[in-house]
């Protein structure tokens, strides 16, 4: 009986002309998912450390962490985040942005931004999903709608009713 067994193991097992991928067709592209905002981080990104400064202007395809002193703007199509320590003055310019030091500039052209616990902004946001958590400071405006969007606007239709009691 285990002989039998076995023999039905080894035949289960998948024939290399189905996993050859001249079978399957030409590789498809795996498009990426991500959950949080964290999961976006590229191992190429630029990096200020805790006990740096810089002052200049950071430019790249890559995202970057700031987690000591910049003065500057950041122009990032990656991930731009801060670390609790971080002091930037200038604006960040990426569609991802996780604040959690201070920043006093604008983040502009987002698409998600995430102010945490410990974030202090002077400065104005401008993006498409916005998430700014218990204990964080913000002064400034939030603009969430594109260009495109205009204000729905409704005419009334209703004759007020002036004999009726409320």
């Amino acid at each position: 009986m285990l002989r039998w067994f076995k023999s039905k193991i080894r035949n289960s097992a998948s024939s290399p002309a189905k996993d050859s991928p001249e079978a399957n067709g030409p590789p498809q592209p795996r498009t990426e998912v991500y959950r949080r905002l964290e999961d976006r981080v590229d191992p190429t990104e630029s990096v200020v450390s805790v006990q740096s400064s810089f002052k200049g202007e950071i430019r790249g395809q890559s995202g970057a962490h700031i987690l000591g002193s910049f003065e500057g703007h950041i122009h990032s199509e990656g991930l731009v985040r801060t670390g609790k320590a971080a002091r930037i003055k200038g604006n960040i310019h990426s569609p991802y942005v996780i604040l959690q030091g201070n920043l006093e500039g604008d983040i502009c052209s987002a698409r998600q931004v995430e102010l945490r616990a410990q974030a202090r902004m002077q400065g104005n946001i401008e993006t498409k999903m916005l998430a700014i958590a218990d204990g964080c400071f913000f002064e400034g405006q939030i603009r969430m709608a594109g260009p495109e969007d205009q204000p729905v606007r409704f005419n009334e239709k209703r004759q007020p009713d002036n004999d009726r009691i409320i």
